[in-house]
């Protein structure tokens, strides 16, 4: 083709210099995330999230906001995606105007509480209500995981249970993207309580 170019004359030889000028594939060093997310990070990940749940739960009951919030800040930085921009952040104890936590902000508030921006009552302290009671068990039952090379998605539900034996269950849809430093951070967090019927 490019010869065909050259008798016509649109082009000179000189100016294609460049384009026929190769390197070796050694000169090359592109990155490249090369692997795929699988279902045990997907599972280790979930796994994590409850984990990081009954900590601050039980930091909470024993060192109070001075204590977990810190902690929550430092979970929301390790598991969550807000260093690329907004999450996709949905949870459950949330309504109106403050329905969807996009910033860091607003995800640290929802955890623990102690924002008046946003007024939470904290769902990682515990159950809600008056008396409340701190989380110590907390198992993901997953139904689906997707996984599409550098991002995966996981639905499924959350079972937690209190001190005071109070259980509960929440649907839960995670969405991960792998970082530059290869964990898994969440971009997306869909949660509601299960459909009661009609």
């Amino acid at each position: 083709m490019f010869q065909s170019i050259l008798r016509l004359g649109l082009v000179s030889a000189v100016s294609l210099t460049p384009l026929l000028t190769f390197t070796t594939a050694a000169d090359a060093k592109p990155a490249v995330m090369s692997e795929t997310i699988r279902v045990g990070e997907v599972k280790a990940a979930q796994d994590g999230w409850c984990d990081a749940l009954i900590n601050i739960s039980k930091t909470h009951a024993e060192g109070g906001l001075a204590k977990s919030k810190p902690l929550a800040a430092e979970v929301i930085d390790a598991a969550y995606g807000y260093q690329f921009g907004p999450v996709a952040f949905k949870p459950t104890w949330a309504t109106g105007d403050l329905t969807f936590r996009d910033t860091r902000a607003g995800a640290v508030s929802y955890f623990v509480g102690g924002d008046p921006t946003f007024d939470d009552p904290g769902f990682a302290i515990g159950t809600p209500g008056a008396k409340r009671s701190p989380w110590v068990k907390c198992e993901p039952e997953i139904f689906v995981i997707q996984s599409f090379g550098n991002t995966a998605n996981a639905m499924g539900w959350v079972h937690i249970e209190a001190a005071d034996g109070t259980t509960s269950k929440v649907d839960k849809t995670f969405g991960y993207v792998r970082d530059d430093a290869g964990a898994l951070r969440i971009v997306v967090h869909h949660s509601s309580t299960p459909f009661a019927g009609y």
